[in-house]
């Protein structure tokens, strides 16, 4: 998928969160404390609650967007940087390509 294409996808930060949070749904989420993989999506705190003890987490949790403030959308973007050409980026490269 070119760059064009990609920005059409994902024009905003709320499409790029639901295809991110799809992701994580398919992946599974397993809770950090008990290790249970049932989970309620609170969607009003945009977080996952453990449907046996409680704890919640993050969209972001236990990703590489762990502790992160940066948008989905930049996450997104570089990641798509990163996979869609065969020529490597350095940090640098990448920090001015966003």
């Amino acid at each position: 998928m070119n760059l064009l294409n990609f920005v059409s996808q994902y024009p905003d930060e709320s499409s790029c969160k639901s295809k991110f949070k799809e992701y994580r749904d398919r992946q599974g989420v397993i809770c950090p404390v008990c290790g249970h993989r049932e989970h309620y999506w609170k969607r009003d705190k945009e977080s996952y609650e453990c449907k046996q003890c409680g704890k919640r987490q993050s969209l972001r949790a236990n990703t590489v967007m762990h502790g992160s403030q940066l948008p989905f959308r930049y996450w997104f973007i570089a990641i798509h940087l990163l996979t869609s050409t065969k020529k490597s980026f350095s940090a640098a490269e990448l920090q001015r390509q966003l």
